[in-house]
């Protein structure tokens, strides 16, 4: 049975803690949205050009990591050596680039209660990696240590999640998010593993050139856990806002 793992992904030894009474004002680059429009998924789409490129170099006391590129301690793969593609995997120092260059296509919200689904388009999304692997890929052995380099290429990520609204000591009502749910597709995934078979060129260069034309059974295994960082760091940056936010800043009644 396949198990996948992501681990440490966002440093969380130096995140601010926000104090359960703590009050943040609606960041001034975001316009509030009234829960009663009739278009007010139409009112979220159009917050995203602008919100994008404000939170790329990340925002402290909105618990926002910086996102170019997004540092990721780590993110480990553990699979069934008995399928097809059998890989343990563990990559470290991991650098993405591309995250600030999504684009939100739509968003469907619910407010009462709340569920919310968000698409976005990433034209290009780079990982620049340490990394440490064995185990096979369809009908070939893999082992090596070295940089890795794995690129996605029109990158359709759907992020949804449901919550739940609380009340906190001050008596204002905040988000509080319960599970998320990702699904992806890419056009293309670009996969380089320097150092294969502890530097044999000739066994490395024909490992590259298989999972090249392979790359979509080698995506089916790898992709879900770098989607899951991309994934992480979209809950980071809405919890940071609408956990902290008072939800009448914003979903007011009237915007």
């Amino acid at each position: 049975m396949k198990s996948r793992s992501v681990a440490a992904f966002f440093y969380l030894a130096s995140v601010v803690t926000i104090t359960s009474g703590a009050v943040l004002p609606l960041p001034d680059f975001i316009k509030p949205c009234s829960r009663n429009d009739p278009k007010l998924n139409e009112c979220a789409v159009k917050q995203g050009p602008v919100v994008i490129p404000k939170v790329k170099d990340g925002i402290r006391k909105y618990r926002i990591p910086k996102l170019e590129p997004l540092r990721v301690d780590q993110i480990k793969v553990d699979q069934d050596q008995s399928a097809a593609v059998g890989i343990n995997l563990v990559a470290h120092d991991i650098d993405i680039h591309g995250v600030s260059q999504a684009q939100l296509k739509d968003m469907d919200i619910q407010v009462d209660p709340p569920v919310f689904k968000m698409k976005f388009f990433f034209p290009r999304v780079e990982l620049l990696a340490k990394y440490k692997i064995s185990g096979k890929v369809l009908i070939l052995p893999i082992q090596g240590k070295g940089d890795a380099n794995i690129t996605m290429v029109n990158l359709d990520l759907e992020f949804g999640f449901d919550a739940e609204w609380v009340k906190k000591e001050n008596g204002v009502q905040y988000l509080k998010m319960k599970d998320h749910y990702i699904k992806y597709d890419t056009t293309r995934n670009y996969i380089k593993l320097d150092n294969l078979f502890n530097g044999n060129k000739a066994l490395g260069d024909r490992l590259n050139e298989f999972i090249d034309v392979n790359w979509r059974e080698v995506t089916q295994e790898l992709g879900p856990p770098f989607a899951d960082a991309i994934a992480l760091v979209i809950r980071r940056i809405v919890s940071g806002i609408l956990e902290q936010v008072p939800r009448d800043n914003i979903f007011p009644e009237k915007a």
